[in-house]
């Protein structure tokens, strides 16, 4: 026979679905975030997985799900820095400079906050070019009737405008990041102009490191292309 203490801690059923349902949508959330970071490419993304983070972002962001361990894998990837290029105009000469930096950014936690930018700005880059529309194949709607033709025009004119508008949130988010940057350092230097550059660090081979005893060979970084040149940002 159940004690008074145990009969106390028994949910009633509705209580027990709601709980239910909490943890399912808690789940979920867990699948979603890494669902959408692997369905996302460098040169775009999935409509559906981008469709399911919409709806589940808020609270993915509010619980820090959307982490991510791919630095820490058995194999990292590159690595992503900013260099900087900051000028005057009364004469003084341009300061150049990159972050992360190990050797001006302390204590660690301070790197590893200039590093996260880094890596975000590399992450929300999106081509400044409007995605085209997908054409389609004249032979097979040749072969279409009238009606089945019109669904798929207007099927891929649908999915067309998603990717546009998916375009221009991460274009926006980008740019945003990136001349909020640059505002920054204007600010700190008092500069009259800025230029910023995302650079790629491949990881060194384990021949190229036996041979150079460095990780860090000139050879080893890229500068990232803008697509079209990105104009300086000039002091307001």
């Amino acid at each position: 026979m159940p004690t008074r203490a145990s009969a106390a801690c028994i949910w009633s059923k509705p209580a027990r679905r709601i709980a239910t349902v909490l943890i399912l949508l808690h789940l979920s959330a867990v699948f979603v975030a890494p669902f959408a970071f692997a369905c996302t490419t460098r040169t775009g993304s999935s409509p559906f997985a981008d469709g399911l983070m919409s709806w589940y972002r808020p609270y993915v962001d509010l619980m820090y799900l959307n982490h991510g361990y791919a630095f820490f894998a058995p194999d990292p990837g590159p690595s992503h820095l900013v260099r900087f290029r900051v000028e005057f105009t009364d004469g003084r000469l341009p300061i150049e400079g990159v972050f992360p930096d190990l050797k001006t950014q302390r204590p660690r936690l301070l790197y590893h906050r200039h590093f996260m930018i880094a890596e975000t700005l590399y992450n929300l880059y999106t081509p400044p070019d409007e995605p085209q529309e997908m054409p389609l194949d004249p032979e097979l709607l040749r072969e279409l009737s009238e009606s089945h033709r019109r669904e798929i025009e207007a099927a891929n004119r649908q999915r067309h405008e998603m990717q546009v508008r998916l375009w221009r949130h991460r274009r926006e988010q980008y740019v945003s990041l990136r001349r909020s940057l640059e505002r920054h350092l204007l600010a700190v230097h008092g500069g009259s102009q800025v230029t910023l550059t995302r650079v790629e660090h491949r990881p060194t081979a384990p021949d190229e490191f036996e041979t150079l005893g460095t990780l860090a060979a000139p050879h080893t970084y890229r500068d990232l292309p803008e697509g079209r040149p990105a104009p300086a940002v000039n002091r307001p």
